[in-house]
């Protein structure tokens, strides 16, 4: 909705509003006086413009139930009024039940709307109701102020500024003065501990030079005296001894200790194959088994045996079972008693031969058991025989390999004791063991030492940065950005003193923020004076002189020209130092008089300047 730059109220109409229980139409002019005694309504008529526009009382408390009227629960507001262009303007206001009703100019809409067309709800309060910015607003009244105070424009702040200060700035993008004095701070801060570091970085680098130089003396020292040690030590360590003829001796032994060490392995090695071969030859003979050459002959004749035996068996039964009246098995007539004898007497026959034949076979058998056992018997002493003499001569073999071993091992043994010996001689010489530990320790010592020497030469040979220039640089460095800030801190008193320029009145004054000088710091303030006075120290006349200046303030910031009521006005004799603009309402309290709404002048809007 199109924003209202200026209006002016025409006429109120209240119903069910605090002390308004009845409809009451009420018309204003500019100036309008209300005149009445207490409780007539005169601060009613404040709450009720106030209420109409952001649906608050005149001070913006919260709560609402207080408005409504103890006998008529249902609150009306209409308020009609003529903008900048004189058009005539209604706005309703209902609240039924607990339900709220906006209209303007016949169209139902929403708060939001209305501070579309009138601006938020602490504007409008702190233009209409002078003492509302400072008494209830406080601190926010800073934060309202600064939303509406215009930026002033980069080029404007460099304008106002020396031209050594603006030649400087030219070329600076200053997007936040505040944020590059921080930014400068911190580089210095950085510089300044860079150039601390550096100074101890100098003042450590000269106290590690003459540590330097002191230890290196020390060590040199130390190295002196371990080379008069060492030299001592070796000096007695092989005196009068041949060194040269007992490294000769001693390769000498050497090439017997090995050559005695070939041979007892060479020796050794090859009976010990003959031995593994013997004992290989006596495994094998121990497992063999004897294999009858008869078997397939006594199996022969063994079924023969056993055949004839199961024939005669047979045929025995057959004999003792035969009778007259029988089948004759060999020419299968029947037997008679007559022919009875003659048939046995054939029968008796055949059992005599098989029995003849059945005795040849078991002799034969019998001759072929014992051939075979005698053989058996011959296998297996033979077999004893073997391994009895093989057995003798492994036991020779493995007495000769122990005599072999002891005889080279006791050689090997008494070449290697006179090597270590002579190793011995040759690294001891003339030292006892403590004084060859002692110079082994004087050596390593020595070692170490040099390699510390070394060490401290080659760090005092390094190039030392230069310390003192960088330091200069630095300095240079910080003197540089601190002119840099001057230049900044002069910008931003100077972009604050024109933003507080916009704050000018005619006896009020109003901080937001000081200026450090020094730093450039920017400190959040709220400072609110009338004729150099504290708020709190004003009268109740000097605090409704000082609202309107800030009313008359606010319409400067933000474009509206709204109407100011002045309550209590029976305290103040004139408004000559404020000089307000647009519409005035002035509220004075008459002892024991009744409620009148008096226009001054009468308001006039586009039709009746038509006609």
């Amino acid at each position: 909705m199109k924003k209202i730059e200026q209006f002016q109220i025409t006429s109120l109409m209240l119903s069910g509003f605090k002390s308004y229980e009845e409809p009451t139409e009420l018309v204003f002019g500019n100036p309008t006086v209300i005149t009445g005694g207490n409780g007539r309504g005169k601060s009613s008529i404040a709450d009720a413009i106030a209420f109409a526009v952001t649906g608050c009382p005149f001070f913006g408390e919260r709560g609402i139930d207080r408005l409504h009227n103890e006998n008529n629960p249902d609150v009306a507001i209409r308020m009609c009024f003529v903008d900048e262009t004189g058009t005539l303007h209604e706005l309703n206001r209902t609240r039924r039940k607990n339900r709220m009703t906006i209209t303007y100019d016949g169209y139902e809409i929403r708060q939001l709307d209305l501070a579309d067309l009138f601006g938020e709800r602490d504007v409008f309060l702190s233009i209409l109701n002078p003492l509302y910015f400072i008494e209830e607003l406080g601190e926010d009244g800073k934060k309202l102020l600064e939303r509406y105070l215009p930026t002033i424009p980069h080029e404007t702040v460099l304008s106002q500024l020396s031209e050594p200060v603006r030649e400087h700035l030219k070329n600076e993008t200053i997007l936040s003065p505040e944020g590059s004095l921080k930014r400068c701070r911190e580089e210095i801060r950085g510089l300044e501990e860079r150039i601390t570091y550096l100074r101890g970085q100098k003042d450590l680098a000269a106290s590690q030079g003459e540590s330097h130089e002191q230890a290196e003396q020390e060590l040199t020292l130390q190295a002196d005296t371990l080379r008069e040690e060492i030299a001592e030590l070796e000096q007695r360590q092989f005196s009068g001894m041949d060194v040269s003829d007992m490294q000769e001796r001693l390769v000498e032994l050497s090439g017997r200790y090995e050559e005695a060490a070939r041979d007892e392995r060479t020796d050794t090695s090859k009976l010990r194959e003959q031995l593994q071969l013997l004992r290989e030859k006596i495994a094998r003979r121990e497992v063999e088994k004897y294999q009858s050459k008869f078997t397939e002959a006594l199996a022969e004749v063994s079924a023969r045996v056993k055949d004839l035996g199961v024939r005669y068996q047979r045929e025995s039964a057959a004999y003792k079972a035969f009778h007259a009246g029988m089948e004759c098995p060999a020419c299968h007539r029947s037997v008679t008693e007559q022919s009875l004898p003659e048939v046995q007497a054939a029968l008796k026959k055949v059992l005599s031969e098989l029995y003849a034949a059945g005795s040849e076979q078991r002799a034969q058998l019998i001759e072929l058991q014992e051939m075979d056992k005698k053989a058996a018997d011959t296998f297996a002493q033979f077999k004893e025989d073997d391994l009895g003499k093989w057995a003798a001569e492994a036991a020779e073999m493995e007495q000769r390999c122990a005599s072999l071993a002891e005889q080279a091992s006791a050689e090997t043994e008494r070449l290697r004791a006179e090597i270590q010996t002579l190793t011995a001689d040759l690294e001891y010489g003339n030292l006892s063991q403590s004084e060859y530990d002692h110079l082994g320790t004087c050596r390593e010592e020595l070692r170490q030492s040099e390699a510390k020497i070394a060490a401290l030469q080659t760090m005092t040979a390094a190039q030392l940065p230069d310390f003192d220039r960088e330091i200069a640089q630095a300095n240079a460095s910080i003197a540089e950005i601190k002119r840099k800030m001057a230049n900044v801190i002069a910008y931003i008193s100077k972009r604050a003193e024109l933003t507080f320029s916009q704050l000018k009145m005619n006896r009020v004054e109003i901080s937001l923020y000081d200026v450090v000088k020094s730093t450039g710091e920017v400190k959040d303030t709220f400072k609110f004076q009338y004729g150099g006075r504290r708020y709190d120290r004003l009268s109740l006349s000097e605090k409704i002189r000082a609202g309107m200046e800030v009313s008359e303030l606010m319409k400067r910031l933000t474009g509206r020209n709204y109407p100011v009521f002045v309550d209590n006005m029976e305290s103040v004799d004139d408004l000559a130092n404020v000089r307000p603009t647009g519409q005035i309402i002035m509220a004075k309290c008459v002892s024991g008089a009744a409620l009148q709404v008096k226009p001054v002048r009468p308001i006039v809007f586009a039709e009746q300047r038509a006609a």
